[in-house]
């Protein structure tokens, strides 16, 4: 059975929109993505930020609450000092019940796999109890770029992260690039 949350961020990203999702572009030249801008992420904000958009329209629509995932809000870490995902996402509490760390997603582009390398080592961190880490069941890194472009060695992996990759050739998730 698939995990309602992945599941949830597959139906979340399948549905972003072209036009708004790749308003920076969605690739970084070679040269680019040695520049600190791609360390930054500057072209996936975009990306994010439609993701945030559909993921709230779903929201509003009590889609998690239908998927048996409870009441989730996107919120920061205040444990987590100044380097964090992209996305933090909480379980608020309920029936007495506190609220719990469901999720820590990151998007990169294929093309800049200094960030890619970067978010998998930060999300592995954010999967780890304290004292090491916050503790998110989840960590999800989201790679997103032209499946043909997938280097024959596959895409990058790090234990207790889950990859999504995202077609752009297709516009569609593909769990692990598969």
């Amino acid at each position: 059975m698939t995990d309602p949350f992945l599941q949830l961020v597959i139906d979340i990203l399948n549905l972003t929109h072209p036009r708004f999702a790749s308003a920076y572009g969605l690739t970084y030249t070679p040269e680019e993505a040695d520049e600190p801008p791609a360390a930054r992420k500057v072209r996936e904000r975009a990306f994010v930020m439609e993701f945030y958009h559909e993921f709230r329209r779903l929201w509003d629509q009590a889609e998690p609450i239908r998927r048996g995932l409870g009441h989730l809000v996107l919120q920061s870490e205040p444990q987590a000092g100044w380097r964090t995902p992209d996305l933090l996402v909480w379980r608020l509490g309920e029936r007495g019940a506190s609220d719990s760390r469901l999720a820590a997603l990151s998007f990169a582009f294929l093309s800049n796999p200094k960030a890619i390398a970067a978010d998998h080592a930060l999300l592995a961190k954010f999967r780890n109890p304290f004292p090491d880490g916050p503790g998110y069941s989840r960590a999800i890194s989201v790679i997103v770029g032209c499946r043909r472009e997938i280097p024959a060695t596959g895409l990058p992996t790090t234990d207790g992260v889950v990859v999504l990759f995202f077609d752009t050739a297709t516009w569609q998730a593909l769990d692990g690039g598969r």
